[in-house]
């Protein structure tokens, strides 16, 4: 079941599917799971949703990450990302702007096809950070790399926060998932979306900001920029919208009378 997408003033934001990913519940360090057992499934894993999302921006057409491709192991199942483009309406010449969140596989796997972009009309956008330390160092290992540098005449690396790419759209520099790892800030008016790519994995990490995950590449890093965005989240009007949630929907925080503020994910 996935959400059916959202708006900020005259942006929408809609969730494309790709497939979905395993993670065992030891890939997170520090962890207990027992008050978070309705995240498991009946392997006692982790199963999350892997995409992209679609954002309708004037007569723009973005795409916030690229998916894992049509690429299948233990941990993944993808392969559906264009069909689900289609299925809104969409191809991917329409595509004019792709914001990369960070460079592991299941963000960036649709930016090539056999050799050839993907999206040919878009401007890709990737963190200078993460650009230099997967591809230019190869730690993305050899598919990866050999995916990037088929789309790399059409990247843009991006070095600051705040550089608007689209009207109502900056980027927030959030690293320690990976060095440059990049949120999208979308809003309206008082209105604020943050697009979070892998800083938050799963709803779990909202109150247990200690969790670090397994191939976050400084753990502490990624710690602090966790606790940063969800203490942003505790403004009013202000929604934060990671990769992986169930449904790929997105986290607000309730306030109550005499009680603990409440996460609402819808």
């Amino acid at each position: 079941m996935y959400g059916a997408g959202m708006r900020i003033g005259d942006i929408s934001i809609e969730p494309v599917h790709d497939g979905t990913a395993v993670l065992a519940t030891d890939m997170f360090i520090n962890s207990d799971w027992t008050e978070h057992q309705h995240l498991l499934d009946d392997q006692g894993d982790l199963t999350i949703p892997v995409g992209a999302f679609l954002v309708r921006n004037g007569d723009h057409l973005a795409l916030l990450d690229a998916g894992v491709g049509d690429f299948q192991n233990d941990m993944f199942n993808g392969g559906r990302l264009l069909d689900s483009l289609r299925a809104l309406g969409v191809t991917p010449a329409q595509i004019d702007t792709v914001i990369v969140s960070h460079l592991h596989a299941d963000h960036m796997g649709w930016l090539s096809t056999d050799g050839s972009i993907t999206f040919p009309n878009a401007t890709v956008h990737i963190g200078a950070a993460d650009w230099e330390y997967y591809v230019e160092q190869g730690n993305a290992g050899r598919r990866n790399v050999a995916i990037l540098r088929a789309a790399e005449e059409h990247v843009e690396l991006v070095h600051h926060d705040g550089v608007t790419l689209l009207p109502g759209m900056t980027t927030r520099l959030t690293p320690g998932h990976t060095p440059g790892h990049m949120s999208t800030v979308i809003s309206s008016g008082n209105e604020r979306l943050i697009v979070l790519g892998d800083a938050l994995h799963c709803p779990a990490q909202l109150t247990e900001l200690e969790w670090e995950f397994v191939y976050d590449v400084d753990a502490t890093l990624a710690r602090q920029t966790r606790a940063a965005l969800v203490e942003e989240a505790s403004v009013a009007n202000t929604t934060l919208l990671p990769c992986h949630f169930p449904g790929m929907q997105a986290a607000r925080l309730l306030p109550a009378n005499d009680a603990a503020p409440q996460w609402v994910i819808s």
